[in-house]
């Protein structure tokens, strides 16, 4: 009998960090109801109020998400918009019908006039179960835990990748991807985060980095236990060959720069990446070979 592919990632013991897709920006629409099993589950909208949102996020090189909150069906969506570029991490809010989202500019390039500037962090949970049962079976709970802690925070939202991480919490405006957070860690995580706090263990890396330079952090953090979020900031990064990247991190309050020599390899074992995957294949890991204080 073939394990979930959440159980098959903790049973191997698979490698969480440098795993955050590459976003920018965000539009996260509410969206009732059912999900399907498309990575986008947009079938449940009018056809034009679909193809208008993933057009625009297109053109805003913006990744497009829907959101719900259980036994929830208001008359109109709401909707943020997110920008995770370091140093510019914004967040955005307004309530709009079907007709204004197919109107009305999204605030990407503008002031965002007439939005509401929101304080984060919004906490994400994939629960999208049509696309991997994983992400239902596992986030549903953390998604409850989370709502009864932080209501106004807390949302479901669709596929965000890594179905094998499940439980999946992404954090925005920052951007930050954490995975395998179980019910009884959910708190706990999320209070170390507004205090400023990287919760190294669950951290699959912020989607506004390259991935090697996802991985170089993480190994810096892990190593050196600095895990407040200002403690390291890249400085640059260049490629050593085909797989290997040596990166550098500025220090904070003193502490000395790092240098970190990181390469990327293939997995010895076959892997199921989603529950729904034909076949399991090899996934890419990343491998310390130096850190240096500088």
């Amino acid at each position: 009998m073939t394990l979930p592919c959440s159980d098959g990632a903790r049973a191997r013991g698979d490698q969480l960090l440098a795993t955050a897709s590459r976003v920018d920006r965000w539009l996260l629409v509410e969206q009732p109801g059912p999900w399907g099993p498309p990575t986008l589950p947009t079938a449940r909208m009018a056809p034009e109020l679909a193809r208008r949102l993933t057009a625009a996020a297109a053109a805003a090189g913006a990744r497009l998400l829907l959101v719900r909150r259980p036994y929830r069906t208001p008359p109109d969506h709401s909707v943020y918009v997110a920008d995770s570029t370091p140093g510019h991490e914004r967040l955005l809010h307004r309530r709009l019908t079907d007709e204004e989202l197919l109107t009305e500019p999204l605030p990407f390039a503008g002031d965002g006039a007439g939005w509401e500037e929101v304080d984060g962090p919004l906490l994400l949970v994939c629960t999208h179960g049509r696309h991997d049962q994983c992400c239902a079976v596992r986030g549903r709970p953390v998604f409850d835990t989370l709502s009864a802690h932080w209501p106004d925070r807390a949302w479901e939202c669709s596929h965000i990748g890594g179905d094998r991480f499940a439980p999946n919490v992404l954090v925005l405006p920052e951007g930050l991807y954490l995975g395998q957070v179980d019910p009884a860690q959910a708190v706990p995580v999320v209070t170390a985060l507004l205090a400023g706090r990287l919760p190294v263990a669950h951290l699959r890396g912020r989607s506004s980095r390259p991935q090697p330079v996802q991985a170089a952090e993480q190994f810096a953090r892990a190593r050196l236990g600095r895990d407040l979020a200002d403690d390291l900031f890249p400085a640059g990064h260049r490629a050593e060959g085909a797989n290997r990247w040596r990166v550098r991190l500025s220090g904070t309050g003193g502490r000395p720069d790092v240098e970190v020599l990181v390469r990327r390899e293939a997995t010895e074992h076959l892997v199921l990446l989603t529950c729904q995957s034909a076949e399991a294949k090899v996934a890419p890991v990343f491998v310390c070979e130096a850190l240096e204080l500088l």
